[in-house]
């Protein structure tokens, strides 16, 4: 085994056990209050059905570290105390939470009727991950650090999760999953910061951020970089919208907390860099060659109270692969909730 491989080996080895042991700690903590989250995202919303076509994400994020005795996360307050030493944790005036959140993806080529392999389009592909990311946040800033695993292949259940889906829809039945690509385990980790650039008050309140990222992922490794801006009534603290049940959870922290009841609308720009990717790596006789450089936009509106919230939200990208340049879009529909 090449020394490549075997550092390889130990760090998927070491990260999924500190997933699993992070999970195992949350599992067993007494139940407490927490915020709760649904996204789903679909391209039958936009009337497309290829690349990007269904996902599906549920997210648990915990009571805050910072909160009375009685209310507080352990596990959260934990982590916060142990990983000070990283930027922005544990910083003076911030919240900590944990967020753990399962997910699902999928990707299909645009013919889904037939049942022969597309070797001039992509794949069809499955994705189920688990995440475990520590948030610290306040009213100027967000910082996440996190850890993920999951699964691509038959396992991650996206065959029968889009036969489902189109069945209740009454949308086309896909009949190339048994051309998928075949079962392998992947690991990760990620991070992302954001900060407000500007904010200003009255009767419809205004704010600009910014927020960067990268994922370290034996599925996706990228770096991303957006400018969000909003406006609307009685805004939640986290002023970067969940507008995308791909992304990470970094749409909980404060999603809830707000003055009273009110409304959003927002617009987000930004450019991903993708220097690797598993379907372009592992696509065999498909002839896809991921673009190094993605654009991307989104627009939504949200309806949202103390403790609950509602979002509404469309997405488009510029042409994931250089082989086949035409751009994508797919809606999004998410629902978070306090416990």
């Amino acid at each position: 085994m090449s020394p490549r491989c075997s550092f390889q080996s130990r760090f998927r080895r070491h990260l999924g056990c500190a997933l699993f042991t992070l999970l195992s700690l949350g599992a067993v903590q007494p139940a407490r209050a927490g915020v709760v989250n649904l996204s789903w995202d679909n391209d039958l919303l936009t009337g497309s059905d290829r690349g990007y076509t269904n996902g599906l994400r549920l997210s648990y994020l915990t009571d805050r570290a910072e909160a009375p005795e009685s209310q507080r996360s352990t596990l959260a307050r934990s982590l916060r105390d142990r990983f000070q030493w990283l930027p922005g944790i544990g910083a003076a005036g911030t919240q900590h939470a944990l967020a753990t959140s399962l997910r699902q993806m999928m990707l299909t080529p645009e013919d889904i009727a037939t049942s022969e392999p597309q070797y001039d389009d992509l794949p069809y592909a499955g994705f189920l991950g688990l995440e475990a990311t520590l948030w610290s946040w306040n009213r100027e800033r967000i910082t996440g650090y996190g850890i993920g695993a999951g699964v691509v292949g038959p396992g991650s259940g996206a065959e029968q999760a889009q036969k489902w889906v189109h069945k209740i829809t009454g949308s086309t039945q896909p009949r190339g999953w048994d051309n998928q690509l075949g079962s392998n385990l992947l690991v990760g980790a990620h991070a992302y910061h954001g900060r407000t650039l500007f904010r200003s008050g009255g009767q419809v309140e205004n704010e600009m951020a910014w927020v960067v990222g990268t994922e370290l992922s034996g599925f996706r490794t990228n770096g991303t970089a957006a400018l969000i801006w909003r406006m609307g009534r009685h805004l939640p603290v986290n002023f970067i919208p969940d507008y995308s049940g791909a992304s990470p959870s970094i749409g909980l922290p404060g999603a809830l907390d707000m003055a009273g009841s009110g409304w959003s609308a927002f617009i987000g720009i930004g450019v991903e860099y993708v220097p690797y990717s598993y379907l372009d790596h592992e696509d065999g006789p498909y002839d896809l060659e991921q673009a190094p450089w993605v654009g991307q936009a989104g627009v939504g509106v949200d309806w949202h109270s103390p403790g609950f919230q509602i979002s509404l939200i469309v997405r488009a990208n510029t042409g994931e692969e250089d082989t086949h340049k035409e751009a994508f879009s797919y809606g999004s529909v998410a629902v978070t909730w306090r416990l």
